[in-house]
């Protein structure tokens, strides 16, 4: 029912929700929908949804279904009156998941996002704050939806080579403007539940690392709505939303390929607001929080955990995980510097079976695998390896510390 919680999947700082679009559910193995306030408007990625697709203008219409029902038990239905655009994007083809709900739909309800996820049970349209147990007393901080107007999408080309654009789609203001403080100084930012990490302006990077605090510089691979891009991250002290703070909260900032002209999305959203935007507030902020934006109340809700979910993913064993060619095997995909796990000689590639026993045969997905690294500085975790380039590490299971991988001064 509508105001009741939605099955989601809560991975990476990010939330997705079950969808089907024009009654095909999404492949199996593949995630659902993005839950993406920075997003103005719904994209899809069809094919995810065994859909080719569009070629004509004609093509658009589009039905998502979260499987919601309103009051009258009638389907909630997500249709020609919002912008829904088909769309196939690198960044969705690549992460898996069918696509992105963003505020065309979500500014019409209060919106709820659940970190903690009881039950899987991690999205709601039409709950409301308060009323929970494992959540401490409500901040509120009031704001202003901004941005909007009127464009279309490409949406690729035709056998002509000419442009196939997306009828040009009214948006509605969206964008939700909230005065951020970091380190001390305000700064205005967007609240961006499809950010998983608070993403700041190249300056306003550059101004906290002046201390000298630990960042990795350049080696994050991330993927964006523009495609894949590099990050460095680092840790800002405290990070404050009216009375909301956080302490110790992992920022990065994206690299940009034209150094005249840094943080081109920032930019992008700043053109369309009117105002300098400089950061988005993302999941490493939000995660500590059982959210909810009440769009048509015009307030952010900030109740937080009284024990946090989602462990910092950047307190971990010193390598990320991912798959191999063949999409059947978990491996090393990066090795982090300086961490015990690289002078234990773990190399790219290395397959990894099980994580304190943990079997890796039964996750499904590979940010669950990622997770299981995750963990308290100075502690151990025990690491079981198939083939590896190092063969004395082959069939093995190492001890592994876990490093804090950008420790604050």
């Amino acid at each position: 029912m509508l105001g009741e919680p939605s099955t989601a999947i809560i991975s990476n700082n990010l939330v997705f929700v079950n969808a089907s679009m024009n009654a095909m559910d999404q492949t199996p193995g593949t995630f659902g929908m993005l839950v993406d306030t920075g997003s103005p408007v719904v994209l899809i990625d069809p094919t995810l949804f065994n859909t080719p697709p569009p070629t004509t203008d004609g093509q658009i219409a589009t039905k998502v279904n979260l499987g919601l029902l309103d009051a009258g038990g009638n389907p909630v239905v997500i249709i020609e009156h919002a912008p829904v655009l088909q769309v196939s994007n690198a960044m969705m083809d690549g992460l898996g998941f069918g696509g992105i709900l963003g505020g065309s739909v979500m500014h019409q309800f209060s919106v709820q996002l659940d970190y903690s996820a009881p039950m899987m049970e991690g999205f709601c349209l039409g709950c409301t704050a308060g009323g929970r147990s494992d959540v401490l007393p409500d901040n509120v901080v009031p704001f202003s939806l901004k941005g909007g107007g009127n464009a279309d999408v490409t949406l690729g080309t035709d056998s002509m080579g000419r442009p196939i654009n997306s009828p040009a789609v009214n948006i509605p203001p969206t964008r939700i403007e909230v005065t951020v403080v970091i380190d001390g100084a305000p700064h205005t930012c967007i609240v961006d539940s499809g950010a998983t990490e608070v993403s700041l302006r190249s300056t306003v990077y550059a101004a906290l690392i002046t201390d000298g605090r630990a960042q990795l510089s350049g080696g994050i691979a991330i993927m964006t709505i523009a495609g894949a891009s590099g990050a460095a991250v680092t840790r800002a002290k405290s990070i404050s939303v009216g009375p909301a703070s956080v302490a110790d909260v992992p920022v990065m900032t994206i690299m940009s390929d034209d150094p005249s002209h840094p943080d081109p999305l920032l930019s992008s959203i700043s053109t369309e607001i009117g105002t300098q935007v400089d950061c988005l507030l993302g999941g490493s902020f939000l995660r500590n929080f059982l959210v909810t934006i009440d769009y048509p109340g015009a307030e952010l809700h900030l109740e937080p955990y009284a024990t946090l979910p989602v462990p910092d993913e950047f307190r971990r064993i010193g390598i990320t995980i991912g798959l191999d060619a063949t999409a059947t095997h978990f491996v090393v995909a990066s090795v982090y510097p300086n961490t015990d796990a690289a002078k234990q000689g773990i190399m790219v590639n290395d397959e990894v079976v099980s994580v304190d026993g943990t079997s890796l045969v039964s996750v499904q997905y590979v940010g669950a695998a990622d997770q299981l690294l995750d963990g308290v500085p100075g502690t151990t975790k025990m690491l079981t390896f198939g083939t590896t380039k190092n063969p004395a590490n082959s069939g093995q299971t190492l001890t592994v510390v876990v490093d804090d991988l950008i420790p604050n001064p």
